[in-house]
């Protein structure tokens, strides 16, 4: 996907963001790239915008400040949240490691701690469909990306989080009697373990829906919970409970056949 191809309710925030850092910190943002579902082309009007922001020296002291002010305006001005990590053209061109960068989820500025975003296969999103609003074309910074190293983060993802988010899922059915829950559940639960699943056997990444359509097939016992799952992506709505306990058990079952040792 081109820059020329985002819709407008992608591009407008963008410009909106662009303009509040560039009156905040003049010269500072050097590189803006898409990412995420919009990358992807699975953009919905309830994503999030997912970039990876370049700045000059984001281990800058005196930058933080800034930064900081410049997301204070974005977050009054702009209706969707626009995340993710501000880094360093030196960042890039090196495995995706944890290292402590400015960033910024769900429209809220961080400086402690490390972003999730930094991490293999955002770099390879950015390497192979990043969208460039500012700086030269993703295949011309050199971003480095290696399959192995994908593919163990993946496997340490869904050991230390998506197992965490199965059981969790399991232990809060099972405190409720709600018959219903937010089709929004849904979609992050199947759909996320989905993408797992997909980049460690393909070595690709994914959309959400995607993930869910390649899944029905590579899992046809359980297509129905993943086609449904999709299905709520677009339209939001309710999910019964048992839709829900089935994600659940399939996360379970999807962390287990990738983390055990064969």
């Amino acid at each position: 996907m081109e820059r020329s191809d985002l819709p407008q309710p992608v591009l407008e925030p963008l410009a909106e963001w662009l303009a509040a850092h560039d009156e905040a910190a003049p010269g500072v943002v050097e590189g803006l790239y898409v990412v995420g579902s919009i990358a992807l082309s699975d953009w919905t009007p309830h994503s999030d915008i997912d970039i990876v922001a370049v700045v000059a020296d984001p281990s800058d002291p005196d930058l933080i400040g800034d930064l900081e002010a410049a997301q204070s305006v974005v977050r009054n001005r702009i209706g969707p949240s626009i995340d993710g990590p501000y880094v360093g053209w030196g960042d890039l061109v090196v495995p995706a490691m944890a290292v402590q960068r400015p960033w910024v989820l769900d429209g809220e500025y961080h400086v402690d701690g490390e972003s999730f975003e930094i991490n293999p296969v955002t770099w390879f999103t950015l390497a192979t469909y990043g969208i460039a609003i500012r700086g030269d074309a993703p295949d011309q910074i050199g971003v480095s990306h290696d399959l192995e190293e994908r593919r163990s983060w993946v496997v340490g993802n869904l050991d230390t989080y998506w197992r965490g988010v199965g059981e969790a899922l399991a232990a809060g059915l099972a405190a409720s009697d709600e018959p219903e829950f937010g089709g929004e559940i849904l979609e992050w639960v199947a759909l996320g373990v989905a993408r797992m699943l997909y980049t460690f056997e393909t070595g690709d990444v994914t959309s959400k829906s995607g993930a869910g359509r390649w899944a029905a097939e590579r899992i046809p016992d359980h297509a129905g919970l993943f086609t449904r799952a999709v299905e709520v992506r677009a339209s939001r709505g309710q999910v019964a409970r048992d839709l829900l306990a089935r994600a659940a058990d399939v996360t379970l079952e999807i962390v287990d056949a990738v983390t055990t040792p064969r």
